[in-house]
């Protein structure tokens, strides 16, 4: 049966009419009172422990933030605000001018197109090569001197209007990444060459335009592929795969074993507009510019096998090729900007 107040009330007086509490109960009670004080003392204490690892625990991460931005791109670069102001290129607007003032270092910026298309140009204070990738894969470099834009290496691609695009950028001295077999085809690479080289001054600018394109180069970008239905290569075994950029430079490129029947694709992008194949003692041009999304593909018989391929790649701006002669390549190359990218892929059939 539950108690009332006035039940409780009478058990509490009929208790105190005992007399005084012992002197044994006082000092037990005041022993449990310290000993409270103690442990509320200690909790709060512990509290102020835990809070300050808490704070340390931010700070620590926060330092893991930092060290994870230092891997990231570290420049935003400088809008050039008087470049909309400027002129056109190829029937398209210009956009945004970002500016840089670092060699060896990662910057990035966003553009946000006004039209089909989005074209790039550079502007350097020294010899200097520009790598650019929208996104992975997209990957483009070029040339850039002292000239003006026009004479540095331009690109233009398709885009979706009013669909932001940002771009990861570096440019380093071009005795550090220019042509020959070194050159980088991913942002993986330049990451690890970044690893290993610190930053150094040095003004450069990437110059962006947006619009309708209306030169040969955006109607080339935009035309189906003209050529008949590629063979395929699926199934067969790779005997190489080399990339670089289109130079003019002639490379050897060995095979994992001899091949006496192979099947071939060249790929060219950005600019890449026509390779120079030596095989078993015969040359070919291929105008791999014409189906660039798909590549070029041939077989190629050779008598008595051969264990390596050679290969030199000329952007648009070099012209028709004619004769195939290393000297013949260099002549078109004079005065002529590395620009594009290609891919061999050799295959045994």
């Amino acid at each position: 049966m539950a108690h009332e107040l006035k039940d409780l009330t009478e058990v509490m007086e009929a208790e105190s009419a005992r007399g005084v509490p012992s002197q044994d109960l006082l000092d037990g009670v005041r022993r449990r009172v310290r000993r409270g004080n103690r442990l509320r003392a200690a909790a709060a204490a512990f509290g102020a422990v835990l809070v300050a690892g808490t704070a340390f625990g931010i700070v620590q991460q926060d330092g893991n933030a930092r060290g994870r931005d230092a891997l990231a791109p570290t420049m935003t670069g400088v809008v050039n605000p008087d470049f909309p102001g400027s002129a056109g290129r190829d029937g398209m607007l210009p956009l945004k001018e970002v500016r840089f003032s670092k060699l060896r270092a990662k910057g990035w910026f966003t553009v946000t197109p006004t039209g089909p298309f989005i074209g790039t140009a550079l502007r350097c204070s020294g010899d200097f090569m520009v790598y650019k990738e929208r996104k992975p894969g997209l990957f483009d470099s070029g040339g850039c001197d002292t000239g003006t834009p026009d004479d540095n290496a331009t690109s233009v691609f398709k885009v979706t209007p009013g669909v932001p695009i940002t771009f990861k950028v570096v440019a380093v001295p071009l005795k550090d990444g220019g042509q020959g077999p070194s050159t980088w085809g991913s942002m993986a690479d330049i990451d690890r060459y970044l690893a290993g080289h610190g930053p150094m001054p040095g003004e450069w600018s990437v110059l962006v335009y947006s619009g309708q394109c209306d030169s040969d180069t955006c109607t080339m970008s935009t035309r189906p592929p003209t050529q008949p239905k590629q063979l395929p290569v699926a199934g067969l075994k790779r005997l190489a795969r080399v990339t670089g950029t289109a130079d003019g430079s002639s490379r050897t490129v060995p095979l994992k074993e001899p091949g006496k029947s192979t099947r071939m694709r060249v790929t060219c992008v950005d600019g890449a507009a026509a390779a120079v194949v030596r095989i078993g003692g015969r040359t070919k041009i291929v105008d791999c510019e014409s189906a660039e999304s798909t590549g070029i593909v041939w077989d190629q018989d050779v008598e008595g096998g051969t264990d390596a391929i050679e290969i030199a790649v000329l952007p648009a701006e070099a012209g028709k090729v004619h004769g195939t002669g290393d000297a013949a390549l260099a002549k078109l190359m004079k005065g002529v900007k590395p620009a594009g990218r290609w891919t061999l892929e050799v295959y045994a059939r």
